[in-house]
């Protein structure tokens, strides 16, 4: 939905981070995201933290559904303290009782966020937090498209056969766009049928698992159109010469955000969280990577403002979501629908 692709930089320290440093020799691993996503995360939480506090943070790359897999083989002994992921797997993590509880009096700065970024389990403990939000919509090469697409189903327009990517399972965002072609066609996460079979007569150039992934294949023009988030969109536009558009569809788009867990509770771990949630670290992922923050009074530059998930005025009040339960409680039948009814698979 990253719905892939499928991370953040610190401002001010909370007071008692900067009056107890952490040891030097203290050290974290931190599963993230490739790709710019991933390179924002280094420019804007990563590196900036080591430098501060001499914490060593190691990095295991990689998209939300490995992070996961990850989690659940090592649940007696995890080798990650800290996760980033997609919100939609994100949510699947959470009901199988992955994630450490998050201590607010630990991470000072939730207090600065918008309620909506702060994430708790069925017992009211905060299990997850925000680095931001994003729209999935559709990209396209301007300089291979003239007239901008206005619907999710011009995808299956003539014009664009072989040259369309779309998100694979690996992808946050690949079952809610399942879901969702099947409810703009009647069915719903309970009746799949017709969106598996719209996309089955869907001529794509590549599936994708995250938004990296959906990059390379539009930057090596494999592809010209497709479905991606807003993050990865201005990334891409950024990066290369060709001229990219972006639009959300007149059905609207799909909603959703980037998330931090803690997996190890330690004294760095909550420093490293408590780091991430100020306003000039989400401002940093802003300006890079045009997420929407999770915090409050983050002030942007006007080519940030603009490129935000809900516009230059609006506000996370202006997204649609996903009901990621409903998509969880029936993930299993949506992951077997693809692979039988889209990709062939028996």
């Amino acid at each position: 939905m990253k719905l892939g692709h499928s991370w953040l930089l610190g401002g001010t320290l909370a007071a008692s981070l900067a009056a107890t440093p952490v040891l030097a020799q203290d050290s974290l691993v931190v599963a993230a995201f490739g790709g710019k996503h991933g390179e924002t995360l280094q420019k804007c939480v990563i590196k900036p933290f080591m430098d501060k506090t001499g914490v060593r943070v190691t990095v295991d790359q990689g998209v939300s559904t490995v992070t996961v897999s990850k989690l659940k083989q090592q649940r007696d002994n995890p080798s990650l303290d800290i996760v980033w992921l997609d919100g939609e797997v994100s949510q699947v993590a959470e009901a199988d009782g992955l994630f450490a509880d998050i201590d607010p009096a630990k991470v000072p700065n939730v207090a600065n966020m918008i309620p909506e970024g702060v994430y708790k389990n069925k017992d009211g403990k905060i299990t997850g937090l925000s680095d931001g939000y994003y729209s999935v919509g559709i990209v396209y090469n301007k300089d291979e498209i003239k007239q901008a697409p206005t619907s999710w189903f011009d995808l299956w327009k003539p014009g664009f056969a072989g040259n369309v990517t779309w998100p694979s399972m690996s992808d946050g965002s690949g079952p809610a766009m399942l879901v969702y072609v099947s409810e703009l066609l009647g069915g719903g996460v309970t009746n799949l049928k017709p969106g598996a079979d719209k996309l089955k007569q869907l001529d794509v150039a590549a599936f994708y698992d995250s938004g990296g992934n959906a990059s390379n294949i539009l930057a090596r023009k494999e592809a010209t159109i497709g479905v991606l988030d807003s993050g990865a969109v201005w990334a891409l536009a950024d990066a290369h010469p060709f001229e990219v558009g972006f639009v959300i569809p007149k059905e609207g788009g799909l909603a959703s955000d980037a998330r931090l867990h803690l997996i190890k509770p330690s004294k760095a771990a909550y420093d490293f969280l408590n780091y991430a949630m100020t306003a000039e670290s989400q401002g940093c992922i802003a300006e890079n990577y045009f997420y929407g923050p999770a915090v409050k009074d983050v002030k942007l530059s006007e080519k940030a403002r603009s490129r935000l998930p809900w516009g230059p005025e609006g506000s996370i009040k202006d997204l649609r979501f996903s009901d990621v339960n409903a998509i969880n409680a029936h993930r299993q039948e949506i992951l077997d629908t693809w692979n039988r009814d889209v990709l062939g698979r028996r």
